[in-house]
């Protein structure tokens, strides 16, 4: 969704509706989006008090009644009735449920741990209304050989990635918690259902999407986030899967705490990634920050900023993205912290990374975003907002 898209959205909607306050479990969600998500200078970072004018929006209308999950993270908000939850086409070309609860038993579990070294397992990203690259970080993710990394729930801006190992043992455990269900088991899409005749007030909302595997194993299954037993029984059809799916997307946030310590090989430790995904958002002949200028910056780019790797994302002006070595990204951190451009919870090596700097050589402003990779090369530069 653009920016304009989304002005116009808030505009019309706020114009139109008065909607009640959201239910607390709604908040929590978003105000932990929110944390997590860059507030400063232009394009995506639009302010401290912007950018919460701008969540606070995205908690009032991101999920109306009818809501479907292409509204809610890339396209106009809806309210269709007559939506259901969708159903993803299976290998032999039929097509398996993505909301219906199965009356047949799920085969068993292979609780046994993957042999694939560290070949993704699992990765879980949530979104919630308009996104920018720190967005696209997933909450957590678990690789084959028992290493789990997650960003902790935390009230802080920027908090930092851990990564701790399972024992062989945890790591079947852990896969029980995961894969029990069989939620996981085939990509699916799981949406908001109104009851009949229901007129659901306008809510916040959020999805997680839940990545299992790698290549032509790969399963994708997305779901919007639980509402609340309260407002779910009242305007919504039952929907077990996805509130299942939210309390597994939480769970995993603590993975410490849903696991016993018998169940890890050693302590948790800060994350540093093997390589680092850097995108630029310059904007030439606009007034300065005020902020040191991006060539105090060690960036290992040849030629202008607005020409650096390749193209991210469709917002304008165009953003730029590419892949950075740790030694490379390090360079960037101690420049950033040296400078005194970012707070202490927004730059480092375990988490997100960002600044907004003056572009002299363009008369302009440059604003960064410095992720750490997980796993699977993710995110990339084709992981867009």
């Amino acid at each position: 969704m653009s920016t304009d898209q989304f002005d116009d959205l808030v505009t019309g909607h706020l114009r139109a509706t008065a909607p009640r306050e959201a239910p607390a479990r709604v908040f929590d969600a978003m105000f932990d989006r929110i944390s997590s998500t860059p507030q400063r200078g232009a394009g995506w970072r639009l302010g401290r008090v912007g950018g919460l004018l701008a969540a606070a929006a995205v908690v009032v209308l991101a999920v109306v009644a009818g809501t479907q999950l292409a509204g809610l993270i890339d396209g106009p908000v809806g309210n269709d009735p007559s939506a259901s939850p969708s159903v993803a086409p299976t290998e032999s070309g039929g097509q398996s449920p993505s909301a219906a609860p199965s009356t047949t038993p799920p085969p068993p579990v292979a609780t046994e741990p993957a042999t694939s070294g560290d070949a993704l397992l699992l990765r879980v990203v949530t979104l919630g209304g308009p996104t920018d690259p720190v967005s696209m970080l997933p909450g957590t993710t678990v690789t084959a050989d028992g290493t789990v990394i997650w960003r902790p729930v935390s009230t802080t801006e920027f908090a930092g990635y851990l990564t701790r190992r399972l024992t062989p043992d945890g790591l079947a455990e852990l896969r029980q918690v995961i894969f029990g269900d069989a939620l996981l088991d085939a990509d699916a899409t799981y949406e908001l259902e109104p009851l009949p005749d229901a007129e659901p007030p306008g809510r916040g909302g959020f999805a997680h999407t839940f990545t299992v595997g790698e290549g032509a194993d790969e399963v994708v299954v997305t779901s919007v986030g639980w509402l609340g037993d309260e407002e779910e029984a009242m305007y919504y059809q039952p929907a077990p899967e996805r509130k299942a799916l939210d309390e597994l997307a939480a769970q995993l946030r603590d993975p410490e705490s849903l696991l016993g310590k018998d169940a890890w090989e050693g302590p948790a430790t800060a994350y540093q990634a093997d390589a680092y995904l850097l995108v630029l958002t310059p904007y030439r002949d606009v007034a300065p920050y005020g902020n040191p200028d991006i060539s105090q910056v060690p960036l290992p780019i040849d030629g202008a900023l607005d020409e650096f790797g390749d193209p991210y994302g469709d917002v304008q002006p165009a953003a730029r993205c590419g892949v950075l070595s740790r030694d490379e990204a390090a360079a960037i951190v101690e420049a950033l912290t040296t400078l005194g451009v970012s707070d202490d919870n927004s730059v480092g090596m375990d988490r997100a990374t960002v600044a907004s700097l003056d572009w002299a050589d363009g008369n302009g402003i440059v604003d960064l975003s410095l992720l750490p990779r997980m796993p699977g090369e993710y995110p990339g530069c084709d992981a867009r907002p």
